[in-house]
């Protein structure tokens, strides 16, 4: 059974993407760091790793996110991924109601269950 979830936020370029989903099968008083997860996803690799959430900032031009992996500052169109090992940038189209490609979203589905 697939466990259901929210788009929130989906950036993505031609090698990645970056999205964030809230589950929708937890009650609300659940640790927010179960319902709500940043997902990156090597499309060449087709491996998704979950970003570890440090903190956030929402700024009246942008979002920006901070995760052990790197940084992520976006606004409804563009966003700026930043690897915080090797401080290599990547440009990204932001959406905020996309539909996932497949991919992504068949690599969303297999990491939901397999927590």
């Amino acid at each position: 059974m697939s466990v259901p979830y929210r788009t929130l936020f989906f950036l993505d370029n031609a090698t990645t993407s970056i999205v964030e989903i809230k589950r929708l099968d937890l009650p609300d008083e659940a640790d927010r760091s179960e319902i709500y997860a940043w997902l990156f996803f090597d499309k060449a690799a087709r491996t998704l790793t979950k970003l570890e959430f440090l903190s956030m900032n929402s700024l009246p031009q942008a979002e920006e996110r901070e995760f052990e992996q790197g940084s992520l500052r976006f606004d409804q169109h563009t966003g700026i991924y930043t690897s915080a090992t090797t401080r290599a940038t990547q440009q990204l189209a932001a959406s905020r109601h996309a539909e996932l490609p497949q991919s992504l979203a068949t690599a969303v589905s297999s990491y939901l269950q397999g927590l």
